[in-house]
């Protein structure tokens, strides 16, 4: 029998344990905290890499099995819905509201660079225990010929491929998987745990391929080659074992941001007290492609004069621009005119900054992640001034990284002040109705996975527990295109615990700015050996991954490279995420938290957050330092 909660009335409901979620938890009222997943952060989240490619599993599988969820409610549907005692009783659908927020999902395993004394866990493909397949013909017509246990040498993966895509004898997913099980134990030589997990992830994910395709009319050469390698790459299994076996190493965030060393994050989390349960470290170096070199981004009057790569004559006009820009308010004068105008105009024409240095000032300095023909001079000057304000509060840099992943471990700390205060936290919590008063047409409670029914003033949602009927459809969404890589090495020449590199527009076929910012095991994101690639742009092509190849051929042997010197991808997971807005109506004390967005950091969400907290507690002090748990005289 489920275990209900005693106390079933609260000031606040908060849905989803997201960055502005916790936050709002910390407000110092009675707050039930409830979250269908059995982790924290929700879109915001760091997952270990097995949590990760269950996370990938998940969401794959609603859009490849319902397409994109089309949430508009026709009228009949509406006057069916539930009432549950006089209330309108609206019904959540999480994972299918929440599938909504990604698309285009890939991933893939490379092997691992083998060096010569490695004893490898995997036969050769002369081996005579390797199923071989001679033609289709071959298959089809010998109806007693079984795949698995035939045993011929120098196998035929693209006739096996074939066949597994157009024989009727394998029309069952459980049957392929079966077939390709086998296929990979009979290459193993080493069994372990991770071998047998790695065997049946690589085995569903490639029978599921493989169903997508069945019996189509026209099967593409690019399945086939990519089915066949896939069926004779057993060295990709043996990355994956690994992978599985470090997987509590990693910290890998869904949607990666740095902390500012001035803004309103950090004022928050040093006001609120929630910095002492956090670890930060600062972001080394900052660097900007240009015609296949990376050159390092000057920040500080020190990095400007000790440049190598730019000239006496630029180091004068960016420190008269750096100088300006910090103060400009002060100075009118210097921008009259040049209000209204383009950013890049002020520098070109004011300043006489072109080059690479005017791509340096734009996009490693100004920060700005769409075209810089879309931003003023105004815009373009607050953000020059706001990452020239972050510099030198810790240290000779402009952002902060934290340890072992950003978006869970702030989000826990502020959960964390909640729970202080008497806060009642439950993860793997789902939520069945929330129920609308319909004379006053507000919020007036929800019903929970064990049909108890709880009351509160506010609630505070994510929006993948917004019931459907509030989606109209045909929504215009922020979508930007991510990736997160696993490499083997550095990929620049000076190593360091953090770096940020950054692709101007059109300089690899991108038509947004491209940002890859790099994690080693200094910031407990990933086992020693291994570096951690997050990659994203604002997205233009069909998919994440044509969004961003350009920019990793150029950093990594991914596609085109063959270079020894350079890193080895083990594993490249694409994914496109949008920030979701909702153009209907919702009652007024329903708070929707709003998803990640394209931007670096999480300032624009913690204004979001303050806004939210006015209308909750106006006139109240956002966050202050609460009482010390770890204090003797403290009792909750």
């Amino acid at each position: 029998m489920p275990q209900l909660l005693e106390v079933t009335e609260y000031d606040v409901i908060i849905l989803g344990t997201g960055y502005i979620e916790s936050i709002l938890a910390g407000i110092g009222k009675s707050v039930l905290h409830l979250d269908a997943n059995n982790f924290y952060g929700g879109n915001w989240s760091s997952l270990n890499f097995r949590e990760l490619l269950e996370w990938t599993r998940s969401i794959k599988e609603i859009i490849e099995i319902s397409g994109f969820v089309e949430f508009s409610v026709n009228k009949s549907n509406q006057e069916r819905q539930e009432r549950i005692e006089g209330k309108k009783a609206l019904m959540t659908n999480f994972t299918k509201v929440r599938q909504q927020a990604y698309s285009t999902i890939e991933y893939e395993i490379y092997p691992i660079p083998k060096q010569v004394d490695d004893i490898p866990l995997v036969e050769n493909d002369d081996s005579e225990t390797v199923p071989k397949v001679e033609s289709q013909e071959t298959l089809q017509d010998d109806e007693d010929d079984n795949m698995v246990d035939s045993a011929i040498t120098q196998p035929d993966y693209d006739a096996l491929a074939r066949f597994l895509l157009t024989s009727e004898e394998y029309e069952q997913n459980d049957t392929i998987t079966n077939v390709i099980t086998e296929q990979f134990k009979s290459k193993i030589l080493v069994r372990t745990r991770e071998n047998e997990e790695a065997i049946a992830i690589e085995s569903s994910r490639l029978a599921q391929l493989l169903q997508m395709h069945k019996n189509s009319e026209n099967i593409s050469e690019e399945t086939l080659r990519y089915v066949s390698t896939s069926l004779s790459n057993f060295e990709r299994i043996e990355t994956l074992a690994v992978l599985l076996k470090e997987s509590k190493r990693y910290c890998l965030d869904l949607a990666p941001k740095l902390v500012p060393c001035r803004g309103e994050l950090i004022e928050l989390l040093i006001n609120s007290g929630v910095a002492k349960y956090l670890e930060f470290k600062a972001m080394d170096k900052t660097y900007i492609y240009s015609v296949d070199a990376f050159d390092k981004v000057p920040c500080s009057k020190e990095d400007v004069f000790t440049n190598q790569s730019i000239s006496l004559v630029e180091k004068r006009k960016l420190m008269r621009f750096l100088t300006f820009a910090l103060d400009y308010t002060n100075f009118p004068d210097t921008y009259k005119g040049y209000e209204e105008k383009l950013f890049v105009t002020l520098l070109t024409e004011k300043f006489k900054i072109d080059g690479k240095l005017l791509m340096a000032v734009l996009y490693a300095i100004a920060l700005i992640r769409t075209d810089a023909n879309n931003v003023n001079t105004i815009q373009g000057l607050e953000k020059t001034q706001r990452y020239l304000r972050s510099l030198g509060r810790y240290g000779n840099t402009a952002f902060l990284v934290g340890l072992y992943g950003c978006g869970s471990e702030i989000a826990q700390g502020f959960c964390r002040i909640c729970a202080v205060y008497g806060g009642i936290y439950m993860l793997d919590h789902s939520v069945k109705h929330l129920l609308i008063d319909e004379s006053s047409n507000k919020f007036a409670g929800l019903v929970d996975v064990n049909d108890q029914q709880i009351s509160s003033t506010f609630l505070v949602s994510s929006i993948d527990y917004l019931p459907p009927i509030f989606f109209k459809g045909n929504e215009c969404w922020e979508t930007t295109s991510r990736a997160i890589v696993i490499i083997d090495k550095f990929i620049h020449e000076e190593s360091g615990d953090a770096s940020l590199t950054i692709y101007p527009p059109e300089t690899v076929k991108n038509k947004y700015p491209i940002t890859v910012l790099q994690l080693s095991a200094g910031t407990q994101t990933c086992p020693e050996d291994r570096y951690v690639l997050y990659l994203s742009t604002k997205a233009n092509g069909q998919n994440a991954k044509e969004d961003l190849i350009n920019a990793l051929d150029k950093l990594i042997n991914f596609t085109i490279n063959k270079d020894k010197g350079i890193p080895n991808p083990l594993f490249a997971l694409f994914y496109r995420q949008k920030k979701r807005t909702i153009s209907s109506e919702v009652p007024e004390n329903i708070i929707l938290a709003g998803d990640p967005d394209s931007s670096l950091d999480f300032e624009e969400a913690t204004i979001q957050a303050k806004q939210f907290f006015e209308k909750m507690c106006p006139g109240e002090e956002f966050l202050p330092a609460g009482p010390d748990p770890d204090e003797e005289e403290f009792i909750v």
